[in-house]
């Protein structure tokens, strides 16, 4: 007769349970232990000075209202934004900070980190009610960095223009906007300046944001539309004063577009200057190539394969010194756990599939780290590889 099978001795989940936790003990041990030893190795290459001590005391304070909130305007936190410049040329970085609410602030580096507020004697604290990024740039090339403030207006009670501060030399500022030809009514979010025709003058590329309405709900070709306030445009510079020619561009000038982040640089190596915005929320990513004729060509579905989501902002820059420009673009997945499992991220997959099928391009919650393989004609995100997909 065969043999029979021995019996298998039942599993002591008790016993099981403690080898587990043990396991963990251990594994916990290792990673505290490894943590303590990277802290002691390496010394801490910044450290948090106190207002005290650099008189840097800006706070951006947004002040909640029956009329002005989170559900009144959804990028009521979003912030304003700062930027660093020598504005007195003399070899020390100042800063200028935007308040969404109140009044901006320019301090003046004195060096050794300590800053004198200027703003008062400077002329630069801004107007309008909702105030949302600011660029630096030398608009008129007398060598001296001048100051462009984005401005939200004409939604709820959002007034104001775009403004522009041009130094004069001693410290003071003259608002010019109106005599350029840049102050800007509407949903802006940002200003880029570069020479994108290459006749030698700076010209202007403003990305706006956009708000829930009846014009953004529909299939891709709501891109096509044109709204004055909540589309992107593009402003040439005709000797001095700039010229909207947004029309004919081939840059969207739609409400669907939610533009959160511009960067300008050459991304085909042609020696032109190509744009890549980010754009919240279901609309794509726009990847707008220089076509040297005064125009651009969007080419998102034909270099990429997709893009962040609820795209946050980008950057450009070499990752890997290949001589190519590579493109980062954030996104709001969280890396904890906790944090993933209790928010909303990605659409449900019928919402998803509904929005490919009316025309809108792949998008996931994640941020992008796209990789310039091919000349940029073609990207491949290793935003997972590389462990940058997650940063909340």
């Amino acid at each position: 007769m065969p043999k029979q099978k021995a019996k298998q001795p039942k599993a002591k989940p008790l016993i099981y349970k403690k080898l587990l936790i043990l396991c963990c003990i251990i594994a916990a041990g290792i990673a505290v232990y490894t943590s303590c030893r990277t802290n002691k190795q390496g010394a801490a290459i910044f450290k948090l000075l106190p207002a005290e001590k650099t008189n840097v005391s800006f706070v951006n304070k947004n002040i909640v209202t029956d009329s002005v909130n989170i559900l009144d305007y959804l990028y009521f936190y979003n912030g304003a934004g700062m930027a660093t410049a020598d504005f007195n040329n003399d070899g020390l970085e100042d800063i200028y900070f935007v308040s969404n609410q109140q009044g901006n602030k320019l301090y003046l580096n004195k060096g050794n980190l300590k800053f004198e507020d200027i703003t008062a004697k400077a002329g630069v604290a801004g107007t309008g009610n909702w105030k949302t990024g600011v660029t630096i740039v030398d608009i008129n090339g007398d060598g001296l960095k001048d100051i462009y403030v984005s401005v939200v207006s004409n939604y709820k009670t959002f007034k104001g223009k775009n403004q522009l501060y041009i130094n004069n030399g001693d410290l003071t500022f003259t608002e010019s906007a109106a005599k350029y030809g840049l102050d800007f009514s509407g949903f802006s979010t940002q200003a880029s300046f570069f020479d994108y025709d290459k006749d030698g003058d700076l010209d202007m590329f403003l990305l706006t944001s956009s708000v829930h309405s009846n014009d953004t709900y529909g299939d891709s070709t709501q891109r096509f539309k044109v709204s004055h306030d909540a589309g992107d445009h593009l402003f040439r510079n005709d000797n001095g004063h700039f010229t909207d020619v947004t029309t004919g561009s081939g840059i969207y000038s739609a409400p669907i577009g939610y533009g959160l982040g511009v960067s300008v640089g050459d991304l085909n190596n042609d020696g032109w200057d190509d744009i890549y915005v980010s754009n919240d929320f279901f609309e794509q990513d726009y990847y707008y190539i220089n076509q040297h004729n005064g125009t651009f060509k969007e080419e998102m579905k034909s270099a990429f394969g997709h893009t962040s989501l609820f795209s946050m902002g980008n950057t450009l820059a070499d990752v890997n010194k290949d001589g190519h420009l590579d493109v980062i673009s954030t996104d709001m997945l969280p890396g904890e756990m906790k944090a993933l499992k209790s928010t909303i991220n990605d659409e449900p997959l019928d919402i998803y599939n509904q929005e490919v099928s009316a025309g809108y391009y792949y998008q996931y919650s994640k941020n992008s780290l796209q990789l310039n393989v091919g000349n940029g004609k073609k990207f491949v995100d290793i935003s997972l590889y590389s462990g940058m997909s997650a940063t909340d």
